[in-house]
């Protein structure tokens, strides 16, 4: 698929966006294939790669992602992302907590630290 690169490693989807969707309809095709990808039965985590994006979504984009990070944060155990700076990382960690999700989603700014939150050595 175009933009992204996905993987399933052990237990752990990896997923890395590349260049953000600029449509609602390519944000709906990317966040589907993704959550079909998170339902197979092996998935129990989800890494979650921004940290190539430097550009904010259109409010319309940013809705569909929140749908999907939604329905993530009831059906996957660990959601950790991997955002591009320290202050897109503090500012997710800060939503986080305030949703009462800390627990199960953090952000981060490097992959080792993502990896050690889910408890994965991949």
């Amino acid at each position: 698929m175009k933009n992204i690169e996905l993987k399933i490693e052990g237990n752990v989807l990896h997923f890395k966006y590349l260049e953000m969707a600029t449509t609602v309809e390519e944000a709906k095709e990317q966040a589907d294939y993704v959550k079909s990808e998170l339902m197979k039965p092996t998935v129990r985590f989800f890494l979650n790669d921004n940290s190539e994006i430097n550009q904010v979504a259109k409010p319309e984009v940013n809705e569909v992602w929140g749908e999907l990070m939604a329905w993530v944060a009831q059906n996957i155990e660990k959601t950790a992302t991997i955002a591009p700076g320290a202050t897109l990382k503090m500012q997710l960690n800060r939503l986080s907590r305030t949703a009462g999700t800390y627990e199960h989603v953090r952000a981060f700014t490097n992959k080792e630290q993502a990896l050690a939150f889910i408890g994965s050595a991949n």
